[in-house]
């Protein structure tokens, strides 16, 4: 675990990679895993049927119109209401596909503006993850019918592109036989949550006193020696919060 602590001064200052929101967001525990909200599609659906409800009402009233219109102007002597009548009639007759066209461009530029707040909303929470590891606990079942309890560690590490992402790793394993009691399995796993959570927990406040110290020194540093010396300010503080935590108590609840 001292590792891990020391190793998260290689994170200082680096973003997280933007893979975590495609195939690596699995190496995320589950419950800080990213879930898109469910975003509606009727709006779209909506405009194109009534795009197309007015097609019809346009071409028909059109011809309509344009019949009428010209039926008057033709047989019956009609006059210049008449023309004006037949003119709106093939008006509407030769442009009623353009409610089609117009239905589907509001729809579109709907889908645009919802595909613009995803993409926000999505980088917004890839800006809140930060790279301290994480514990999570999974049970499974054999087809033995034996229970394995696993602990997994969610260790961030450095890519390529200087981001960071996680990959996930069996950290510790229990199997139960197949005719374990429900209570000490469930016992197991609780014990198994409850170290996870707490060992989380202390990476997430060792990163948070080192990030801090950094980001502080770092707001005045004007160059490489100066962001040196944010880097040391972040490890002394790292070096403290984990002599700090030596003599509290042993990790329970």
């Amino acid at each position: 675990m001292a590792d891990d602590s020391q190793g998260m001064l290689a994170f200082l200052g680096v973003a997280p990679d933007p893979q975590l929101l495609d195939h690596d967001l699995i190496n995320l525990p589950n419950a800080e895993q990213y879930q898109e909200p469910a975003v509606s599609t009727r709006r779209h659906e909506s405009l194109v049927t009534a795009g197309s409800v007015l097609t019809g009402v346009t071409l028909v009233g059109g011809v309509a119109l344009l019949l009428y219109g010209g039926w008057r102007l033709l047989f019956d002597g009609g006059g210049a209401l008449d023309a004006v009548l037949a003119g709106i009639g093939l008006l509407l007759a030769a442009t009623h596909w353009g409610w089609v066209h117009v239905a589907e461009y509001v729809g579109l530029t709907i889908d645009a503006r919802q595909a613009d707040e995803t993409d926000a909303r999505r980088g917004r929470w890839l800006a809140t993850i930060e790279p301290y590891p994480r514990f999570s606990v999974a049970t499974s079942v054999a087809e033995d019918a034996t229970t394995r309890v696993q602990r997994f560690l969610h260790r961030p590490v450095l890519t390529e592109r200087n981001t960071f992402t996680f990959v996930r790793e069996t950290d510790l394993e229990h199997t139960h036989p197949a005719d374990a009691s429900a209570e000490v399995i469930a016992t197991d796993v609780e014990a198994m949550r409850r170290q996870a959570r707490l060992q989380t927990d202390r990476m997430r406040d060792l990163w948070d006193a080192a990030s801090t110290a950094y980001s502080a020194a770092l707001l005045n540093a004007q160059d490489d020696q100066e962001r040196l010396a944010a880097q040391r300010a972040a490890a002394r503080a790292l070096s403290e919060h984990i002599n700090a935590s030596l003599l509290d108590a042993p990790l329970v609840e």
